[in-house]
């Protein structure tokens, strides 16, 4: 993308079609200035500069605030420089002054796009397209951009757990820590991987099945029934249980416990089934 097309005027009447309907499609970072504010132009190369290292991930939208007051009144700018930063439609980073270059780069690389995160949105997309291994390349170049990049680790160890390769799952989803936004996620794909190996050390489900029924009381075989049900992603169903099981046995009770808390991470925060069970299962252990 040109240069010219990085930085951009934006005239009277035009802010919502050129920066709030046009940050769908790509952040647009805008400056509120005017022709007589000194911090303006010295914040002016500093902008241009930082939104250019984003080589076209990110836009500069420059708003003479003198030639369009209703739009800096809309948008609350009371003193310039003021710099906002829109995506999707809506502000999500902003700050005001003719801050160092340091500060500038620092805040707006908290809310724009790095070069890592459009290789793992692409993935992403080719995902849902149904491009699998073409994804699968693209999360591999923002690893290779990013070692650490917890959503590459995520999507990349999903996808080895879901083709079978369960040392590579282990490998790159125990590198995400527990302080990442993605940690509940890769425990719960682990936690799938484990309930799979519990599920084959004990004959498969078929056998697990068989043992239940000739003793129905036998909490061990219905833990790994459960395990077999987990590993098969029939959450209900073996949440239901690992509940019987925390209800009924209690040298098993904490290991059941632990279970159905893998299974929460690996449904996630919204999911319905979720909370259900685990207001069931507080009322089975208090």
């Amino acid at each position: 993308m040109a240069s010219q097309q990085i930085v951009f005027d934006v005239p009277p009447g035009q802010f919502d079609g050129r920066v709030v309907a046009a940050s769908s499609k790509v952040p647009i970072v805008v400056d509120f200035w005017a022709e007589w504010c000194t911090p303006c132009r010295t914040l002016e190369p500093i902008l241009e500069r930082v939104v250019a290292s984003y080589q076209g991930r990110a836009l500069l939208a420059k708003v003479n605030v003198d030639k369009d007051p209703q739009t800096a009144v809309l948008y609350g700018v009371q003193s310039i420089p003021a710099v906002k930063v829109f995506r999707g439609g809506r502000i999500v980073g902003e700050f005001m002054g003719a801050l160092p270059e340091s500060e500038v780069t620092r805040i707006l690389a908290a809310v724009l796009p790095s070069r890592t995160d459009e290789f793992v949105n692409e993935g992403d997309r080719l995902v849902e397209t149904g491009h699998i291994e073409e994804a699968e390349k693209s999360f591999r170049k923002a690893l290779e951009e990013n070692p650490e990049h917890t959503g590459a680790l995520l999507r990349l160890g999903t996808m080895a757990a879901e083709g079978g390769d369960a040392a590579q799952a282990r490998k790159l989803l125990s590198r995400i820590e527990e302080n990442a936004a993605e940690y509940d996620a890769a425990q719960g794909v682990l936690a799938r991987i484990e309930f799979g190996d519990r599920c084959r050390q004990k004959g498969g489900r078929a056998a697990c099945e068989q043992k239940l029924a000739r003793k129905a009381d036998d909490a061990e075989a219905r833990y790994d029934l459960a395990c077999c049900l987990a590993a098969e992603g029939d959450h209900g169903r073996a949440l239901e249980e690992f509940l019987k099981v925390v209800s009924s046995d209690r040298n098993l009770r904490d290991q059941a416990r632990n279970a159905m808390v893998r299974i929460f991470s690996l449904l996630g925060p919204g999911s319905e089934l979720a909370a259900a069970y685990r207001r069931k299962l507080a009322s089975a252990l208090y």
